[in-house]
């Protein structure tokens, strides 16, 4: 029973996301926007490594605000596809069957995003950054013009850190 209660833990250990404070490409600061700790969780099988998830919120403390950050990196979540690719030609609502988001295509720092806004779940951004790399800012806090600039500044600082 012992080991049955070790092999549990092992088990659950292993599922956890890792906590990591190095500044992997989620860099901890961005302007006055102040990072939590990232969080990384692994997308592996047992023959390969399919990539990764890379997780942070950003805080602002004056005026307060949040904002989620993920980043999804690999084969395993793939790439974003993008209605109208950056042209920013769509834009629509899921009304009346979702809860009545409306989405819009756009560009952010010369890369294809939509936007996601609802009444009830806030913003959502998605960018896509390049092949397999996807990045998501996602928010309740602070206005669309905030929220673009938040992106437009952080997909700065990743192109700036990513290797060549």
């Amino acid at each position: 029973m012992k080991n049955l209660y070790a092999l549990a833990a092992a088990v659950f250990i292993c599922m956890v996301p890792a906590f990591s404070s190095e500044a992997a490409p989620l860099p901890d600061m961005l302007g006055e926007w102040r990072a939590t700790p990232l969080a990384v969780t692994g997308f592996e099988t047992a023959s390969r490594d399919l990539g990764q998830w890379q997780s942070r919120v950003y805080i602002r403390s004056a005026p307060p605000a949040s904002i989620g950050v993920e980043l999804m990196e690999g084969s395993g979540p793939g790439s974003l596809r993008v209605p109208g690719g950056a042209k920013g030609t769509v834009s629509q609502s899921d009304a009346p069957l979702g809860f009545a988001s409306t989405y819009r295509t756009l560009n952010i720092s010369g890369k294809s995003a939509i936007l996601e806004r609802g009444e009830v779940t806030g913003q959502a951004l998605a960018i896509a950054f390049d092949r397999n790399r996807t990045l998501t800012v996602e928010t309740k806090s602070v206005s669309e013009e905030e929220l673009l600039d938040f992106a437009a500044r952080l997909t700065t600082a990743l192109e700036a850190e990513r290797p060549r």
